[in-house]
C-alpha cells in the first residue's frame, strides 16, 4: 500500500455507515478512525455508493479487516445502511490517498479496478469533526433510485 498525502477538500464529505453507528456519531461530533491510521471518505455521494458495490456489497467476498485478519463480507442488507454528507469543520491533520499496489504481471483489469478502488476515497489521520445536522440518506432509497428506470411519457 502506498499512501500520497493530498490537499484536504474543500467542500462537502460523505461517509457510509451501519445505521447503528449514527447516534453515537452525531452525540460524538466526529467521524473515528477505527484501528486504521484514518478515516475514509468520499468527495460525492456517486463516489460513497460506488464505494460500497466495491466493498460490503461483495457478499461472500474475501477482504482483510483493520487487524490483517481475512473475513469474508456478509450478506448486504441495505436498509442496515446510511451515507452521512458532512460538512468538515477546521482540524489539524494529514489528508491521504491511498494507491493499491500490484504485483509485476497483474492483469490490466485488476489493476484499473484497483485505480478506481483507490481514488473513491479519501483519508484523513486522525478523528474529522464536522458540524451539526449531516444530511443522512438512506441506503435502500439511494439504490433503489439507480435501479429505477424512467418512464417515457407521450
Amino acid at each position: 500500500m502506498a499512501y500520497e498525502r493530498i490537499d484536504g477538500p474543500k467542500g462537502l464529505l460523505y461517509h457510509y455507515t451501519k445505521r447503528e453507528n449514527v447516534e453515537p456519531i452525531l452525540q460524538d461530533g466526529r467521524i473515528r478512525k477505527f484501528k486504521d491510521r484514518e478515516c475514509w471518505f468520499c468527495t460525492s455521494l456517486e463516489d460513497a455508493l460506488r464505494l460500497m458495490e466495491l466493498t460490503v456489497m461483495e457478499e461472500g467476498k474475501l477482504y482483510y479487516d483493520a487487524n490483517g485478519l481475512p473475513r469474508r463480507y456478509p450478506k448486504f442488507v441495505p436498509e442496515e445502511y446510511v451515507v452521512l454528507e458532512l460538512s468538515p469543520r477546521y482540524q489539524n491533520g494529514d489528508w491521504v490517498i491511498w494507491n493499491q499496489e500490484f504485483p509485476g504481471g497483474a492483469p490490466e483489469e485488476i489493476r484499473k479496478l484497483g485505480e478506481e478502488f483507490s481514488h473513491l476515497k479519501i483519508g484523513f489521520r486522525g478523528d474529522l469533526r464536522f458540524y451539526e445536522n449531516p444530511n443522512i440518506y438512506e441506503v435502500a432509497e439511494l439504490f433503489q433510485e439507480q435501479t429505477q428506470t424512467p418512464q417515457i411519457t407521450m
